[in-house]
């Protein structure tokens, strides 16, 4: 049993993407036998492994398809709120162009949502599906640093329809956190060959078993200090429409201040809506789970 100091019991959701590429709210797109969210999924392992309240940072627009389909049917025991990620609420000294119409960020997601976190954290993505291992780690190990990363294999997280974008961890003797690097276009060459490219544009050979990050993040309260600054610091002048703020980015300065970051590695299948093609290999994979009795509150 965990310390109440090192007990983890929130759970935010990044529910607030507009899903352009996707042609819609990708994180309300039904998926299994059950026709449920990505995000109701992961919120059943996480009732079932001990997290009590959800936060979900969205938009206003969301809010009738949010209550319906997601709120409506959690039990009475959790509790959540929902806040807005809203681009006039910024650290001092922020500077966003008259033309801005963009989020920016998951790092900025986050700092919206500084008023209702009370206490340790973790944070996904709404249209992500985690896996059960995930939550079990959370819950087993605990935050006893400033904050951990549930890692994937990256074979387990990638998508049959064309290449994907993935962050590569590199990880110290102790297998804590020292860097992520953005690799694009990973995919399959003949024979099995992973290969993806790097920010200079040079192609990789990558293993199949190195781990990457899939925004699966715990913290405590010390990170909306850094995510104040690291705000600031992105949007001190006048920035162009697309300039955004990640969390990695906030991570990074963490690790910049000496904090140690572990890592936690999960052997789940990771599953996410790349691709429009993805959609089937999803609604199978989570119809087949559900055949297992993975999901016992949304099966019955």
């Amino acid at each position: 049993m965990k310390t109440n100091q090192t007990s983890i019991k929130t759970l935010v959701i990044l529910a607030a993407g507009q899903g352009s590429r996707f042609g819609g709210a990708k994180q309300f797109a039904l998926f299994g036998r059950c026709e449920k969210t990505l995000m109701e999924y992961n919120i059943c392992h996480a009732i079932d492994h001990g997290f009590t309240h959800l936060v979900f940072i969205s938009q206003p627009k969301h809010n009738q398809i949010l209550k319906q389909q997601v709120l409506s049917s959690l039990p009475h025991s959790v509790s959540y709120d929902i806040v807005y990620q809203d681009s006039h609420d910024l650290p001092t000294g922020c500077h966003l162009a008259s033309t801005r119409t963009k989020p920016l960020g998951t790092a900025h997601a986050l700092w919206c949502a500084r008023k209702s976190i009370k206490g340790n954290f973790a944070v996904i993505n709404a249209d992500d599906y985690y896996g059960e291992q995930a939550f079990q780690l959370v819950q087993q190990h605990g935050l006893p640093n400033n904050a951990s990363l549930v890692a994937y294999l990256l074979k387990q997280t990638l998508s049959k329809h064309g290449g994907v974008n993935r962050g590569l961890c590199q990880l110290s003797a102790e297998h804590k956190l020292i860097a992520i690097s953005e690799i694009e276009n990973i995919h399959y060459q003949a024979e099995r060959k992973l290969i993806g490219t790097n920010a200079k544009q040079q192609t990789l050979s990558l293993n199949e078993n190195a781990l990457i990050s899939m925004n699966f993040w715990c913290f405590n309260l010390q990170i909306f200090p850094v995510l104040a600054k690291l705000l600031a610091e992105t949007f001190s002048a006048p920035s162009t429409d697309t300039t955004e703020c990640y969390l990695p980015d906030a991570v990074m300065k963490l690790i910049e201040q000496s904090a140690e970051v572990d890592v936690l590695t999960s052997h789940d299948q990771w599953f996410g809506v790349t691709y429009a093609a993805d959609s089937l290999s999803v609604n199978q994979a989570l119809t087949a789970l559900i055949d297992k009795g993975r999901f016992p509150s949304l099966s019955k």
